[in-house]
């Protein structure tokens, strides 16, 4: 009996010591490239950030505030027949609360990939290795108008009534795998000696509990395409004519006024950006504490991010009578 006692004893010492070993939960630091870039067909000048995993002093990400930007590597772009090289740049930021310094990135310009083509980025350090990653650029929308009505409630919102509806039939690119639809109204504005371009965009619905209210507005998210790559985009017409108004006899009462065009802009994403959206927005299940595995695609020899997005868009001139023009 008092052997068992001893060895008890024996282990629990043994156990205490090891507790007494410093833990820390942030695990040891893997040194790798970090790389984030989106292309897009809407500008002709690409970016690619290039950055060094890193380790916060404490527990908190917030803390660190040095530049792990990786200044020694060689960024290409790899395209259809052709391979493009990138040059380093620095871009001040708009915000300085945690980083003083700007902005360490790649750059290609002018250069805007193609509707429907395949890049691959390939990022290559002295330090760091080689990453790349492949993205697919989504193909150009087709977007129509193919109700009478609609045209009838574009040219005259005012003399519509407010249930009446704008369709707009868009045929999405097979390789898009989710959409974004916008509807905007353009207008100069006389502001003292100087005509100034704004916009304003049309909401989908309201919160408001009175119909076609400007209060609460609901606006467009970011939705899978269907599997027949087609949709109707729908907006009522109640809501153009309120914003009208309001710009018309409320915003702008004493200044001149002049509608241009209404604009349904079509945003198409690839698959590699909507699952970072829904990684970041945490989309698909809320209630996931999972911290296993990134929930979008990681690139080959590295970590971070490389999508892509198309921008297209339908443009229905106002006529220069438009009962909106003061």
């Amino acid at each position: 009996m008092t052997t068992k006692i001893l060895v008890g004893t024996f282990l629990l010492l043994i156990i205490f010591a090891g507790c007494n070993q410093p833990f820390d939960p942030r695990g040891p630091l893997d040194q790798e490239m970090a790389i984030f870039t989106i292309l897009s067909t809407d500008r002709d000048v690409q970016f690619v950030r290039v950055g060094a995993s890193y380790m916060p002093p404490g527990f908190d990400p917030a803390t660190y505030t040095s530049d792990n930007a990786v200044r020694d590597a060689f960024v290409t772009i790899k395209g259809p027949g052709k391979i493009y090289q990138m040059r380093d740049t620095l871009l001040s930021r708009l915000d300085t609360s945690r980083y003083k310094f700007p902005f360490h990135l790649y750059t290609l310009n002018p250069f805007t990939p193609q509707h429907g083509a395949t890049y691959e980025v390939i990022v290559q350090s002295l330090s760091l290795g080689t990453a790349s990653a492949f993205v697919v650029v989504p193909g150009e929308a087709d977007i129509s108008i193919n109700l009478y009505s609609t045209y009838q409630v574009l040219s005259n919102p005012l003399l519509r009534g407010p249930d009446e509806q704008a369709v707009f039939s868009t045929q999405f690119s097979t390789s898009a795998k989710a959409y974004l639809a916008r509807l905007y109204i353009y207008y100069d504005v006389l502001k003292g000696s100087q005509w100034v371009e704004e916009r304003v965009e049309v909401p989908t619905g309201t919160a408001d509990e009175i119909p076609y209210s400007l209060n609460y507005l609901i606006y467009p998210k970011l939705t899978l395409c269907p599997q027949s790559a087609q949709t109707a985009v729908t907006y009522k017409n109640g809501f153009m004519r309120n914003l009208i108004k309001r710009l018309t006899t409320v915003t702008y009462e004493n200044d001149k006024i002049i509608y241009k065009w209404i604009v349904l802009v079509v945003l198409q994403v690839d698959e590699n950006l909507f699952s970072y959206y829904n990684a970041v927005h945490e989309y698909q299940d809320p209630r996931s504490i999972r911290l296993d595995q990134p929930l979008y695609a990681k690139l080959n020899g590295g970590i971070g991010f490389a999508g892509a997005y198309a921008l297209d868009s339908l443009v229905y001139i106002l006529p220069a009578d438009f009962s909106g023009n003061r």
